[in-house]
């Protein structure tokens, strides 16, 4: 499968599953106290990671990272942890069986919802909780240990300056 190929499925499965949720929230969940009534149901950032499929779905009772696979089946049942290697890191699942979706990959982020104010609030964290774990870490770069000695910071090393912390001379001033 090519990566146009695999876009359009990510496209295919964000918007199935936004309609799912949506389901459920109009079914089942409209009027259920855990829901925040300042948020709707919707679908962000679905891309290729690997062999999977990954993006949030913010609800107005959960935000949750969803995982499907373009190829090999969910290893995980419902219920059971599965460990994906991504970008940012390794970060265990949930297995979770979706009617209509079959067997997918979720991991919660947010549950309930009520710290988001409004529905904009909620894409920004989702939009930014999504990069943050598709973004490989930077470099790490080596820092002499001195930088990271407390007394160094006290004694002004950070700075440039020599002598104590509390000590001010004309050119400070």
């Amino acid at each position: 499968m090519d990566e146009a190929e695999r876009i359009e499925r990510c496209a295919r499965l964000s918007e199935r599953i936004e309609a799912h949720f949506r389901r459920v929230h109009k079914d089942s969940m409209h009027d259920v106290p855990i829901c925040n009534a300042q948020l709707s149901v919707a679908s962000v950032g679905f891309r290729p990671c690997g062999d999977w499929a990954v993006g949030i779905i913010v609800t107005p009772w959960f935000m949750n990272v969803f995982a499907a696979p373009f190829a090999t089946p969910v290893a995980a049942g419902p219920g059971e942890t599965q460990r994906l290697a991504l970008p940012n890191g390794e970060v265990d699942f949930l297995g979770a069986e979706i009617e209509g979706l079959g067997r997918l990959l979720s991991c919660s982020l947010f549950s309930p919802m009520d710290e988001f104010i409004d529905q904009p609030a909620a894409l920004v964290t989702a939009t930014a909780a999504l990069d943050a774990l598709l973004t490989p870490p930077a470099a790490k770069r080596e820092t002499p240990k001195a930088h990271l000695d407390r007394r160094a910071f006290f004694r002004g090393a950070f700075s440039g300056r020599r002598g104590g912390a509390d000590v001010l001379d004309e050119t400070d001033a």
